[in-house]
């Protein structure tokens, strides 16, 4: 049962949300890469860039076509230092060396491993080291998407799909979760682990679009910031101007029940759902 499955009411929750005349963000989740077939909706906004960040953590769902799905869409394709090593160990093992060559490695590089870094600057890849001491691979890595590969075009205009960042050690994670934060008001950034699909919701109303073969139909809102205050439609266990918090009730284990999700919170909290990626 959710943590707040008691106190919240079940069933879809009509009185702040409705498809009609919604005023909200719209997020695209897993619809990114698997628009449904019962849905006007497109795999990929119009206008959108789509940045792909590997992070120094074994490559969630290696084993499915989603590597090879993203790669192909991606118009940036950025290893954070360590990251290459792990492209690098995949591609022998499983004979795709010569298939993913990233535009870029990035970072202090004392990750970075010989093999991996002759191999892919002899492909052409830019090694970019940056030897700041006060930021993280990661943040080096989106500094370098808007800064060099996108040469200070407007960041909102790029989505940016992370594989790996929330599984392995805590204070990785929870460094991940606060640069999503810091992040979502300037471009969406989805990441994927080998559990979940994760994504950071503004205050105000935010709809996500669900693809029932991939997502779910576990979920839960995480208010990391503070109290936030939610109404919900679309969940098992929807909530009506429920106070949220860190150190009192969420909305853990909560289950998908349609295929849009409309969620009004007073500040911003992570949504995170169950994700399979098809074979």
């Amino acid at each position: 049962m959710p943590e707040i499955a008691d106190l919240s009411s079940e069933g879809n929750n009509e009185s702040c949300h409705s498809e009609r005349g919604f005023d909200g963000a719209v997020h695209l989740g897993s619809y990114l890469l698997y628009p449904s077939e019962q849905q006007a909706v497109t795999s990929w906004p119009a206008g959108k860039e789509l940045a792909l960040i590997i992070l120094n953590q074994p490559i969630p769902h290696a084993e499915t076509s989603l590597l090879s799905l993203l790669w192909a869409r991606a118009d940036h394709r950025i290893c954070a230092d360590g990251g290459a090593n792990r492209l690098y160990n995949l591609g022998k093992k499983v004979g795709t060396l010569g298939s993913y060559i990233p535009d870029a490695i990035v970072g202090d590089l004392d990750s970075l491993q010989e093999a991996p870094r002759a191999h892919y600057s002899q492909l052409g890849t830019d090694v970019h080291r940056m030897s700041d001491q006060d930021s993280t691979d990661f943040m080096k890595s989106l500094w370098y998407l808007d800064n060099v590969r996108r040469a200070g075009k407007l960041s909102e205009d790029c989505i940016v799909v992370v594989l790996g960042g929330l599984g392995g050690r805590l204070d990785h994670i929870l460094h991940t979760l606060k640069v999503m934060f810091n992040n979502h008001l300037k471009r969406q950034v989805v990441t994927i682990s080998d559990e979940n699909l994760t994504l950071v919701l503004p205050q105000g109303k935010s709809k996500i679009l669900v693809n029932k073969q991939v997502d779910g139909p576990t979920c839960g809102i995480l208010p990391l910031m503070g109290e936030s205050v939610l109404t919900t439609s679309g969940l098992r266990w929807n909530l009506d101007r429920y106070p949220s918090t860190f150190e009192g009730l969420m909305s853990t284990s909560n289950v998908i029940d349609a295929p849009e999700v409309f969620i009004e919170s007073s500040i911003p909290v992570a949504w995170t759902s169950e994700f399979k990626p098809m074979p």
